[in-house]
């Protein structure tokens, strides 16, 4: 034991614990910044993160992305309703979805 920590502080985990929402939303993300023309980036709030993406000539356009458990399974879904959007292992199809509803790639 030294003085300059306590007693059990050799056995403090400080590793943070696995968030599988944060994950995939970070993989969606990335496949995001891929894309020309839609931009945004992770949102936290009470501990639950959500993208918050626009259409950069269209800033009116936005859209939150969440992703919920359901079923067994993880979703990228939209917050305003909960809709479901694609299954967390379906980036493309997810992208390709988000392109859509911001308006395609000339607006």
């Amino acid at each position: 034991m030294s003085f300059g920590r306590g007693r059990h502080a050799a056995t403090i985990n400080t590793r943070r614990p696995r968030n599988d929402r944060r994950e995939h939303l970070n993989e969606l993300r990335a496949a995001i910044d891929a894309r020309p023309g839609i931009g945004g980036g992770l949102v936290e709030r009470r501990g639950v993160p959500w993208l918050n993406l626009v259409r950069y000539w269209s800033p009116r356009r936005t859209l939150d992305i969440g992703c919920d458990f359901r079923d067994g399974a993880w979703w990228f879904v939209r917050l305003t309703d909960g809709t479901t959007i694609a299954p967390v292992d379906d980036i493309t199809g997810t992208v390709r979805a988000i392109e859509h509803e911001l308006g395609g790639v000339n607006g």
